[in-house]
Formats: C-alpha cells, sequence, structure tokens
C-alpha cells in the first residue's frame, strides 16, 4: 500500500501551545488595556483560557479572550458566544485584524529574542510525537508529511529545530500563505496524485468547514481528540461519522501506513 500523506495542523495536534499563546495574549494586551498588566496572566486567567482555547482559531483572538477573560467572562460562555463577539472586542481595540496579527506576532518574537529556552518550554510537543516525525521523515524519499496551520511559519520553524525535527520550509503551510486548509488540503491532492491525504485537525470546526468544501475524496479527515476541542465537539464528530483519534493513534501511524484504514 502506497503511504499516505499526512497534513497535520500544529497546535492542538503536535504541541501543546495552551499556556504560550495565553501569556503572549497578555502580554499584547497589556499594550492596549492599561487594566491589562504584567508579563503573566493571574492564574484563574490562565485556567479560564485553558477552557476557552477550543473557540480560538487564529494567534491574535487570544488578544480578545484575554481581554474578555479580565473583564469577568464566564470561558463555559465564551465557548459558545466568542466568535460572534470578536468584531465587538477588535473595534474596543481600536486596531483591525491585520494589526492585531502584527502585534501578536512581534510581542511573541520579543519573548522568543529575550528568553527562547523558556519560550520553546511554553510550547512542548505532545509525548512521543518529536522522535516519531523524525523517523518517518528521515525514512521518506520524499515529502509524505506536511503541516497545514494558523500559526506563522518562523514560530513553528523554530519549534521544530528545537526538538530536531527536519521539516522543509516549503512543507510547512502556515499563516503568511493566506489560504484557507481546505484551499492548501486541494492543492496537496493535486501535488500527490493517486495518494490519499489524511488531514488531522484538532478544532472542529475547520473539519466541519472542509467537509462542506467536498474536497476530492482522496482526502481524508481525523479529529485530533487529544487536542483543543470540547465534549459536545466530539459528539457532533461521531454524529458526522467523522473518526476521532487518540494520540496513540497518530503515534502509530507515523510507525507504520497500514492504521489508517482503521
Amino acid at each position: 500500500m502506497t503511504e499516505p500523506i499526512l497534513a497535520l495542523d500544529f497546535d492542538g495536534v503536535i504541541c501543546d501551545s495552551v499556556e504560550e499563546t495565553a501569556i503572549t495574549g497578555w502580554r499584547a494586551a497589556g499594550a492596549i488595556w492599561r487594566d491589562i498588566r504584567g508579563t503573566m496572566p493571574p492564574a484563574d486567567l490562565l485556567a479560564g483560557f485553558r477552557r476557552a482555547r477550543p473557540i480560538v482559531e487564529v494567534g491574535y483572538e487570544a488578544i480578545l479572550m484575554m481581554r474578555l477573560l479580565r473583564d469577568g467572562e464566564d470561558p463555559r460562555h465564551l465557548l459558545a458566544t466568542f466568535s460572534e463577539r470578536i468584531p465587538e472586542v477588535v473595534a474596543r481595540a481600536g486596531m483591525d485584524a491585520a494589526g492585531l496579527t502584527e502585534l501578536f506576532g512581534a510581542t511573541r518574537d520579543r519573548w522568543l529574542a529575550a528568553a527562547p529556552d523558556r519560550w520553546v518550554a511554553a510550547n512542548p510537543f505532545y509525548p512521543g510525537l518529536a522522535g516519531r516525525l523524525v523517523a518517518r521523515l528521515s525514512r521518506a524519499s520524499g515529502p509524505t508529511c506536511y503541516i497545514v496551520t494558523t500559526k506563522q511559519r518562523r514560530f513553528v520553524e523554530v519549534l521544530l529545530s528545537a526538538r530536531a525535527v527536519p521539516f522543509h520550509a516549503e512543507c510547512i503551510h502556515g499563516l503568511e500563505a493566506g489560504r484557507p486548509k481546505e484551499a492548501v488540503l486541494a492543492e496537496l491532492v493535486e501535488r500527490h496524485p493517486g495518494r490519499r491525504v489524511c488531514f488531522i485537525e484538532d478544532r472542529f470546526a475547520t473539519l466541519e468547514r472542509c467537509l462542506n468544501a467536498r474536497l476530492p475524496s482522496a482526502v481524508e479527515y481525523r479529529l485530533a481528540g487529544w487536542g483543543y476541542n470540547t465534549i459536545a465537539e466530539r459528539q457532533r464528530a461521531r454524529s458526522l461519522s467523522l473518526p476521532i483519534w487518540a494520540l496513540a493513534d497518530l503515534l502509530h501511524c507515523l510507525d507504520q501506513e497500514s492504521h489508517l484504514d482503521q
């Protein structure tokens, strides 16, 4: 059987970035609002961000999330309402999405430059993944694994390099590309004719959008149950017959191709 092409989301699939994202969001929010101070959010807001993290799609939204949590919003309520409130909080910030994206990236850059070891430590990889990725990439004669993410590519590259995972830059599709994930997946099908492309993503709304886009049948989907999603979202995935993987499933898949048929 021909080895399938893997398209992996990064945050919530490879990297448990919730702590770093929350801290960066807090620090960036402090550049906008005077009542947000210090380099670390209070412990209760950090916990609230972790709970509400499944609804955050793009990095700059962490700034908005920290604003609402600082206002006393219940993270459980934000899971249901955050997406529709984004325009309101963007207006409060007095910046557009592009400006907030630039602020969020620049805040990350400053932290990375000032304390690279601490920044990398705040972005741990899920257990076992770094070694399995190294093994798969080293045995492949050509590209069989891609990263498809809304994270800026330069940060992905730093984290991969810190774990000695040899991803080529052209196999990392980040925020800079300016294309939705479904467009990247369609491109991978064209690039690898006759091959299956398995997209492993932790955000249910993204998978649902890809399903609605009716991509070629060569694209298969897996919801990463260990990532940033909720019980309700996993129930919805089951109702759509969308396979839900545990981390062990991905580790096994990286070891041998046949697991995709299960």
